[in-house]
């Protein structure tokens, strides 16, 4: 399996190359590079031949760049890289190269090469978001280079964020960060013990990671409180499990996870579930 990293050749690319790098370095995964290539609309052009040898010409440059890039990551980092350089929309065929390629983690920048942070993330990362069955880790490029040593994991102690956290363990196993579970309440903390007591519970059977702290902040803001939490703690990274909602869900209620993204200043990875909850 392999860490997917789609690049635009922007600095905020090379910053999420670097930082999968790391990552790679650390839990043994290999490196997969993909750039989409969008080709220019020839249906309504007299100069089609013409556009077409610069269409060819500008993939090959492509290829090279892609080459070079990975060579260079391979051996500074002493891992595996491969490319691949496909045609047409973004998200369609990151996610068809992530299945290809067997995908452990996406890795991609949230700032493209014009930096309009909010707007490219709501077309780019963000898409692949929301339409990925994968792991997805976004990397801001004032993030630091470095493997977080501590990690808030924001739940709502569903039965199915156990699932996530034993897969965002599996991950982290190798460098054992604290991993802080935070729950935002907006009801009387008593009414969460004993979701917590079940939760906590759970997680002992199911896995014997011995770095995890349980947390309930009290704020009238999921988004806000979360925030507050990292700077606290010094949070490194967040973890979030998002999960697929309905047309009109995304089009009348923007995901906390897509909120948070905006102007985070550590990598956020989200994890795909499937709300099936007790």
């Amino acid at each position: 399996m392999n860490l997917l990293v789609p690049t635009d050749f922007s600095p905020c690319a090379d910053h999420a190359i670097n930082f999968a790098a790391l990552l790679g370095r650390r839990t043994g995964h290999d490196l997969r590079l993909i750039h989409v290539y969008a080709p220019v609309d020839l249906a309504n052009t007299a100069m089609i031949d013409f556009i077409e040898r610069e269409m060819e010409q500008a993939q090959k440059e492509i290829k090279e760049k892609l080459h070079r890039i990975c060579m260079t990551t391979a051996e500074k980092n002493n891992i595996g890289c491969s490319h691949a350089l496909r045609v047409g929309a973004l998200t369609e065929n990151v996610l068809a190269e992530a299945e290809e390629s067997r995908c452990k983690i996406i890795v991609m920048g949230t700032e493209g090469a014009s930096g309009l942070t909010k707007l490219l993330f709501g077309s780019r990362t963000s898409s692949v978001i929301e339409s990925s069955d994968f792991p997805v880790l976004a990397v801001p490029p004032q993030s630091s280079l470095n493997l977080p040593k501590k990690i808030v994991f924001a739940t709502n102690f569903f039965d199915s964020d156990l699932d996530t956290l034993k897969q965002l363990i599996e991950l982290v196993k190798g460098w054992k960060p604290e991993i802080y579970l935070l729950h935002v309440s907006h009801d009387n903390l008593r009414s969460e013990r004993d979701y917590i007591e079940n939760f906590s519970k759970a997680v002992v059977k199911e896995t014997d990671y011995k770095h995890l702290y349980y947390y309930v902040l009290p704020h009238e803001n999921n988004e806000r409180g979360i925030e507050l939490f990292i700077k606290s703690v010094g949070g490194e990274m967040l973890v979030l499990s998002t999960r697929k909602r309905t047309f009109l869900e995304r089009v009348f209620n923007a995901s906390l996870t897509k909120q948070i993204a905006y102007h985070l200043t550590v990598p956020l990875l989200a994890y795909h579930t499937k709300l099936v909850d007790n």
